[in-house]
């Protein structure tokens, strides 16, 4: 009976999964390995002491923190819109500018979410397959291609992409905003701080173009929920008609605040773990039968024979990375997120005396 009162193109759903298991080390999720910093959660706990006045609404405009990243990227306030996460500003701008039956075209593999919002706002989801034999090659000509055919109304870009970490040049992407105009070309920079380049900058130039942020991964914050998109005024001001009022929570805020300020604390820990990833990736070419994809993001996939029963076999022993069983392009694939030192030499150990005995 309720099934029947679904829409027919949800009835088919599958919704995206964050399974919650005990573990000894979590590499599942591109998380960061570290806490927040001590001087934040001093300055934290001097807040609740003084009264955080959570009895009052927060700031419906997240005023002070569009302010604090708009400074950081030399853009004006009005160009920056913050949600919960880059996961709703996704949600947002699906249902802004995509009506029913209408495409959205994004490569794949990528982040499920692009095909999960489209289909929940009526539109139609289209891959275009990357090149797996050529480390999930990105080609823009025939990318470009697929966008005029299909009319997109919006484009994703997940870049570096999830969970394949390549890394498209942003002259690529100054070709698509430029070549695909009557399309909204958004670049899902979620993983940016881990690679050297980001396309805000061109913002400026092209007012098709949306990059989104997020605090998740580089900046300790993936269980307060927040995230931005830069873009220019209008397509912000069409962005922001819909955003739900008081999307982040006063606390929220201030912790985002806090921490975008301490970028020299976060470079650190952003270069810590680009070491590490260089020292994991050196580890697993020692492995027989692994090949590895180049990565510049926090995470690496690896191909490798029996995937999903190596994943298995790392949960019962404690640790949690990605496995794709049900994709047909990535179910010979595992991806593992960097962590600590400590973390990598013991998903090292782990991992290694798995496949030797198999």
């Amino acid at each position: 009976m309720i099934r029947d009162l679904v829409r027919p193109e949800l009835q088919k759903l599958v919704p995206y999964v964050s399974h919650q298991i005990p573990y000894r080390i979590k590499l599942d999720a591109n998380e960061s390995p570290f806490e927040l910093p001590e001087s934040i959660r001093k300055k934290l706990a001097d807040y609740f002491l003084k009264g955080p006045g959570l009895n009052i609404y927060p700031d419906n405009e997240s005023v002070e923190l569009r302010k604090t990243i708009a400074k950081h990227w030399n853009v004006e306030p009005d160009e920056v819109v913050v949600g919960t996460g880059s996961n709703q500003l996704i949600q947002m701008i699906i249902t802004v500018f995509v009506g029913t039956g209408e495409k959205v075209v994004y490569p794949w593999p990528t982040f499920s979410m692009y095909k999960i919002n489209t289909l929940i706002a009526g539109g139609a989801p289209v891959a275009v397959p990357l090149d797996k034999e050529r480390d999930f090659l990105f080609d823009t000509d025939e990318f470009i291609a697929a966008v005029k055919k299909e009319k997109a109304k919006v484009v994703f870009l997940c870049n570096p992409n999830n969970p394949t970490g390549y890394l498209i040049s942003l002259e690529d992407i100054e070709r698509i905003a430029k070549e695909c105009n009557n399309s909204i070309i958004v670049v899902d920079e979620a993983y940016a701080e881990f690679c050297p380049q980001s396309a805000i900058p061109l913002v400026k130039k092209y007012e098709n173009l949306v990059v989104l942020r997020t605090f998740s991964k580089a900046y300790l914050l993936a269980g307060a929920r927040c995230g931005y998109s830069v873009s220019g005024p209008e397509i912000a001001n069409e962005i922001n008609k819909i955003r739900p009022t008081y999307n982040i929570s006063s606390l929220t805020q201030l912790i985002a605040q806090m921490v975008f300020e301490e970028q020299n604390e976060m470079q650190k820990m952003i270069q810590y773990l680009i070491d590490r990833r260089g020292e994991l990736e050196a580890a697993l070419k020692k492995a027989k039968d692994v090949y590895i994809y180049p990565s510049c993001a926090n995470y690496i996939l690896i191909k490798v024979p029996r995937a999903e029963e190596i994943s298995k076999e790392l949960e019962k022993r404690g640790i949690l990375i990605r496995s794709f069983p049900n994709d047909p392009m990535l179910c010979d694939c595992i991806r593992i997120t960097v962590g600590t030192k400590e973390q990598n030499d013991i998903f090292l150990e782990e991992f290694f005396d798995i496949i030797n005995n198999f």
